[in-house]
């Protein structure tokens, strides 16, 4: 009987602990100066962990502000952010506090609440989406050495947690706030090392030969052994998926005697890479380490709209590892989208997508709209790998109905390379593309490069592009409305 009651209150006490260490965190949002904003989108921090693709959204509340609440764990990152991406914030929330942020215009953020101060100076740290973004000016100066560099890094660095450090020492934050910032600089910090000498040793060199020198290797060795992928203390971090991205896809590949760049451009023929990539993962990561990096992998890959067939199983088979997975309701309907892209790519072209005849001859847009003479014509410059294109896509059912009403011709031209004619058919069925289409040539390609900008030095080209084009075959605009400008309420012209 005495040990069912010590087993009992064990239990009890085990329950009381989980329950203490989860609780709300409170956070009000407003924009003063931008009453448009109505909904307010922000990341979960699922067990902690960090990732803007794992979010949710909220609606103003009827007081005129947004107000946000969640259970924790521990102290982790929230980013929030309105729909347009013009206004984005991290905050550093602990257990049991309330926050409040306001977002004026020109990215004005004001932070009250706990660890305010702290809250405000993190946000004038460099917050990159790509930390390779904090690079550039380090890799144009050819009078830098490797080394030089990286004591700038660790100097960066040191300058970063002193002024925390400080805070601490004076109270102004708490030494949990303090413990997360740190983790957080030696995961930013770390990636935009190992990311300055895989570019400099590692992808340059490659350019000539496939010959990396063991220095270079050995200093990223040392990189990754003193912050380990697999320390779950760095998950946290918002900068940990590239990090450790970097470690699966580039280092742990350059290191293996046997590495051949001819097979790894194989498995990208062969449409496996993702499972390479999480088979690699296998290898090298565990626990929370791998759950984390094959959710956030499968999630990344997939919004980037390319409908990889493999990610179908690998997300199947990352059901059964991880039956319980917080994450795996953020994959799901991705996932769903990919299958339903397979159905609708099996079925014939509807009657309304029309391929112009003789496409492939077709050398400038002159002859591309000559055959179209008589109507105005709208034209959608896109690619199948462009993602504003494809979002702009959301809007054609509204588009189609407003080009009937003026009697104006659809017109879509992709850049797509040959290799990916497949894809591009695929794509017009998917999107429901009802129009005339063109996959231009590289004659037609050069002249729409030369058309875009005719003041360029070097021709260039930027997708989406839309031209509007009269009945006598003239340019009317040559930049035009985008669809989602024009269902905004804008006029054609």
């Amino acid at each position: 009987m005495k040990i069912v009651i010590k087993q009992f209150l064990s239990a009890l006490l085990f329950l009381t602990i989980i329950g203490c260490n989860r609780q709300d965190i409170v956070i009000t949002v407003e924009f003063p100066d931008q009453p448009e904003v109505n909904t307010l989108i922000y990341s979960v921090p699922i067990s902690g962990t960090t990732y803007l693709g794992f979010s949710d959204t909220l609606k103003r509340s009827e007081t005129g502000k947004f107000e946000l609440k969640m259970k924790i764990f521990q102290p982790s990152f929230v980013t929030i952010w309105d729909e347009g991406y013009s206004n984005r914030v991290k905050l550093l929330v602990e257990q049991g506090n309330i926050y409040h942020v306001s977002m004026g215009s020109e990215k004005n953020v004001q932070i009250t609440g706990a660890n305010e101060m702290g809250q405000m100076l993190y946000t004038a740290l460099p917050d990159p989406s790509f930390v390779e973004m904090e690079l550039r000016n380090w890799l144009r100066d050819a009078t830098l050495s490797i080394i030089a560099v990286q004591h700038q890094i660790n100097d960066l660095k040191q300058s970063d947690i002193s002024k925390f450090k400080e805070l601490l020492d004076e109270k102004k934050i708490s030494k949990s706030f303090f413990d997360l910032v740190q983790r957080d600089r030696d995961c930013y910090y770390a990636s935009l090392e190992a990311r300055f000498l895989l570019i400099k040793t590692c992808y340059e060199p490659m350019r000539q030969e496939l010959k990396i020198e063991d220095q270079s290797l050995e200093n990223l060795t040392k990189i990754y052994d003193k912050y380990s992928p697999n320390d779950e203390k760095l998950l946290f971090s918002s900068f940990w998926s590239e990090y450790v991205g970097y470690y699966i896809n580039d280092y742990k590949q350059f290191i293996q005697k046997d590495f051949d760049i001819q097979k790894l451009q194989k498995i990208h023929q062969d449409g496996t890479y993702n499972t390479h990539v999480i088979n690699e993962a296998k290898k090298y990561l565990s626990g929370k380490a791998l759950e984390f990096f094959q959710a956030r992998h499968i999630h990344f890959t997939s919004i980037q709209s390319r409908f990889e067939k493999e990610l179908i199983s690998l997300f199947e088979q990352f059901e059964k590892d991880y039956p319980k997975s917080e994450y795996s309701k953020y994959l799901k309907p991705h996932i769903d989208k990919i299958i339903d892209y397979y159905h609708i790519i099996e079925q014939p072209f509807d009657q309304a997508m029309l391929f112009m005849d003789n496409y492939e001859t077709i050398n400038t847009l002159e002859e591309a709209i000559k055959s179209l003479q008589g109507k105005k014509i709208y034209i959608d410059v896109w690619a199948t790998w462009c993602g504003p294109c494809k979002r702009e896509f959301e809007h054609n059912e509204a588009l189609k109905k407003m080009l009937t009403e003026n009697d104006i011709q659809q017109l879509y031209i992709s850049i797509d390379r040959d290799d990916y004619d497949q894809q591009w058919q695929n794509a017009i069925k998917y999107y429901n593309l009802t129009g005339v289409h063109i996959r231009a040539n590289k004659e037609l390609y050069d002249n729409l490069m030369k058309q875009y900008d005719k003041n360029a030095k070097t021709p260039y080209i930027s997708i989406p592009w839309y031209i509007l084009i009269d009945e006598n075959g003239n340019i009317v605009e040559e930049h035009t409305k985008s669809p989602s400008q024009l269902v905004a309420g804008e006029k054609l012209w």
